[in-house]
């Protein structure tokens, strides 16, 4: 039973990435880098046909207004070069999975993307920042738990420069905007990593 439970609870954790962030490269040069964790995976081959329906991301109070940022960003990089149909939003979050899946039924989707805010920090990028979310797929027809996966994301800001009558501030930490525009690429881009991994080895096994 506990080598059970230990099979079930092993967490596979991506190696740490870093992300360039072309959205504010106006104001900060400065990396941004990204980790992800995925508790649970399924096959994307079996599961990408028909619409997602993808919810507002849930927060803590005092980070709330983040919220519709957040989701703007997600939904368009998923739209873009996600595996999965039509990105259909409900403009709200939702406060269990039940909840979720009775939207995704309704709205005639195949998924529904619950994705939640858990930590962010930022400022003016004088100090650094940082970034922590968590995204759940749900099969909407059984409610099984298809996708968790918890992604970080954090900036620092560059060293100062002192010389001999001044300091030379160095560039500010990235903005929250474009570490969640990393990590929403990063999101985007595993799930379609995996399609093609699983296209490849589905045409090597019809050989």
């Amino acid at each position: 039973m506990r080598l059970f439970a230990a099979i079930f609870l092993l967490t596979a954790t991506l190696a740490v990435a870093g992300c360039l962030s072309t959205q504010l490269k106006a104001t900060s040069d400065r990396p941004v880098e990204t980790s992800m964790d995925v508790f649970v995976k399924a096959s994307v081959l079996r599961h990408r046909t028909g619409s997602c329906c993808m919810f507002t991301f849930s927060a803590p109070y005092e980070m709330e207004a983040a919220s519709p940022t957040l989701t703007s960003v997600f939904q368009s990089r998923i739209s873009q070069s996600g595996p999965f149909g039509p990105i259909r939003l409900v403009a709200k979050p939702v406060a269990s999975d039940t909840e979720a899946l009775w939207y995704a039924r309704k709205m005639g989707c195949s998924l529904a993307l619950i994705p939640s805010l858990i930590y962010m920090m930022d400022g003016t990028g004088g100090m650094p920042t940082k970034l922590v979310v968590r995204l759940r797929i749900l099969d909407a027809a059984t409610g099984q738990l298809l996708w968790d996966i918890k992604q970080s994301a954090w900036s620092e800001p560059g060293p100062d420069v002192d010389l001999t009558w001044n300091t030379v501030v160095g560039a500010p930490a990235q903005r929250c905007l474009a570490l969640a525009d990393c990590l929403a690429q990063r999101f985007a881009g595993y799930l379609t990593q995996l399609l093609a991994r699983e296209r490849k080895e589905e045409a090597e096994f019809q050989r």
